[in-house]
């Protein structure tokens, strides 16, 4: 049964949606972690399986259902907040990362229940390799008390230009 939501509070709820994931850009390119951490639910989940990085080729609607992947492991699937901003500060922290979202498409559908869609553009640069990628964030989020949080994230990419630093084996 799909809940009602008063206009005000779907405005009210969409922008600090709009908050919360620009402060997700933002923390991870100035490498505040702790932040990071705290825009995710708890038991948020990061699903990196549809990233050419992590899985080439391979179409999000083939993939298995994201509780096989974590049931079974899988290191693209990501777990808890604290893991989620453990993984990407590994990836990430000493290498110049810019991180740019585009108009989202978001959906309140609940009082405590919303989706959205992102296009994003990201550079990644460590000095001697640079990658230009672009692609979308397929969100979920969920409202605790007056807090949005992001609960479950799929990153797909569209277009990669040049070689992501961690794929370089030198």
């Amino acid at each position: 049964m799909e809940h009602a939501v008063e206009p005000l509070d779907r405005l009210l709820a969409v922008e600090a949606i709009r908050k919360l994931k620009a402060t997700y850009w933002f923390a991870t390119d100035v490498k505040d972690w702790p932040v990071l951490a705290s825009l995710f639910a708890e038991d948020g989940v990061f699903d990196m399986r549809g990233d050419p990085f992590r899985s080439p080729a391979e179409a999000l609607a083939a993939l298995p259902p994201v509780e096989q992947a974590i049931a079974e492991g899988d290191p693209a699937v990501l777990v808890g907040n604290e893991a989620i901003a453990r993984f990407i500060s590994g990836l990430v922290d000493r290498w110049t990362t810019v991180h740019i979202g585009g108009e989202p498409i978001i959906d309140i559908t609940g009082p405590a229940d919303a989706t959205g869609i992102w296009p994003l553009f990201d550079y990644v640069d460590d000095g001697s390799h640079s990658v230009k990628a672009y692609g979308h964030y397929f969100e979920r989020y969920r409202r605790t008390g007056d807090s949005w949080r992001i609960q479950y994230v799929v990153l797909t990419r569209l277009r990669v230009d040049g070689t992501p630093p961690w794929a370089i084996k030198e």
